[in-house]
């Protein structure tokens, strides 16, 4: 929470720092009564459009603005993390994703990793589904997840079905032409997948669209 209350403060530098708490609040509430699905946008809402505030001025006048967490428009403006074998405490007790990224202490992307041996489709079944009750909170700012075996690497929704997942193979130009024997036969689909969604202004402008969208 240190790194959001952090990148709250210095991207809205105009707004008093008891209305950035206040968002705050509103941000970090667990929406328990509310489905995952449902809380989850409700959650980006507020990181897209920012949360709402009001408050007074120095003359005593209310004001309303928003509360910044993420800088869509200029992306080197966040702070960018990546973190491999976190554990995380749920209702049973502690799991462990293989990889989170983080954007300003946020959790946007679940990224899980099998041995080339193990069909891909175990990581939906196993992990992706099974922690929407172990370790819910995981998903309230997600807004993907990556799953590969180095032969293959497919993104989706942590709450879609495994037939929604996707291979994404174009890492630059979308007219690119692809071979799907080639990238299989040299297992460069996660490469393609970090090339051409993880670069920091692809992936904020993905996030941005995809919930507009919604």
């Amino acid at each position: 929470m240190d790194r959001v209350r952090e990148a709250a403060f210095r991207l809205n530098p105009t707004i008093p720092r008891p209305a950035i708490e206040d968002a705050l609040e509103k941000l970090i509430d667990r929406r328990q009564i509310m489905t995952l699905v449902a809380a989850n946008r409700e959650v980006y809402d507020l990181l897209r459009d920012g949360v709402p505030v009001e408050f007074d001025d120095a003359n005593d006048k209310k004001q309303q603005d928003r509360v910044r967490l993420i800088e869509f428009k200029n992306p080197d403006e966040n702070r960018y993390l990546a973190v491999t074998q976190l554990w995380v405490k749920g209702e049973r007790g502690f799991r462990r994703p293989d990889v989170l990224l983080y954007v300003n202490g946020l959790p946007l992307v679940f990224i899980e990793l099998k041995n080339s041996n193990v069909k891909l489709k175990n990581a939906h079944d196993d992990n992706i589904v099974n922690y929407r009750t172990e370790i819910p909170q995981l998903y309230l700012t997600n807004a993907f997840c990556v799953v590969s075996n180095a032969i293959e690497t497919k993104v989706g929704s942590f709450a879609a079905d495994w037939e929604f997942f996707f291979n994404w193979l174009r890492a630059e130009d979308e007219k690119e032409k692809v071979d799907r024997d080639e990238i299989r036969k040299k297992g460069t689909s996660l490469e393609r997948v970090i090339g051409g969604l993880f670069q920091r202004a692809k992936l904020l402008d993905y996030i941005e669209k995809l919930y507009s969208l919604l």
